[in-house]
């Protein structure tokens, strides 16, 4: 069989077996996200969020659904922060430590962030699906601490008022990326 046979038999079988891979880690947590996907934030929205909120190393960021850690790896090496993110998707959290693994002070948990307290955070950020957006607006009004800064890519938190909201400088990721603090956003008080 001629090389060029097998290395294209050989590339098509590395693309089916990722894609079944990808394929298998969403329903492992199927459960937990309800068919909701790994997706990751462009660079340019990662980007976008750390020129607006700026960050110092005596806080905390957490990001919660961190998918393959990309904003907690940026946003240390630009502010040097703690970053926690919590990532069910096995794959997703792979690719998270893999990236995070020389990076101190970047912890990366395979926990549903539901069952944990979030409220030592100095930052919160979050691009998770429309449909849990108003039970993740009610676990924030019960734990965060006043002056809490939460970021959510694409979809409002129902109730909240945004202190600003962020287009990114790009045709194909310039969706919209909502800027709220705590309790000043909070519709309870």
């Amino acid at each position: 069989m001629p090389n060029w046979v097998l290395i294209t038999l050989s590339v098509i079988g590395s693309l089916i077996f990722i894609k079944l891979l990808f394929v298998l880690s969403i329903l492992s947590v199927y459960k937990i996200t309800r068919g909701a996907m790994f997706h990751p934030s462009a660079f340019i929205r990662v980007k976008t969020f750390l020129d607006a909120v700026p960050m110092r190393e005596s806080q905390t960021l957490v990001d919660i659904g961190c998918g393959d850690g990309r904003v907690l790896s940026e946003a240390k090496k630009r502010y040097g922060v703690r970053a926690l993110g919590f990532e069910v998707n096995p794959l997703a959290y792979a690719m998270a430590r893999i990236r995070t693994l020389r990076l101190k002070g970047v912890t990366v948990r395979c926990k549903n962030f539901w069952n944990v307290y979030i409220g030592d955070a100095d930052v919160i950020f979050c691009y998770l699906f429309p449909d849990v957006m108003k039970r993740l607006a009610q676990k924030l009004e019960n734990e965060l601490k006043p002056g809490t800064r939460v970021v959510s890519c694409n979809f409002p938190l129902p109730g909240w008022k945004h202190l600003t909201v962020l287009y990114p400088d790009s045709s194909l990721n310039n969706s919209p990326i909502y800027c709220y603090r705590y309790p000043d956003s909070c519709h309870s008080f």
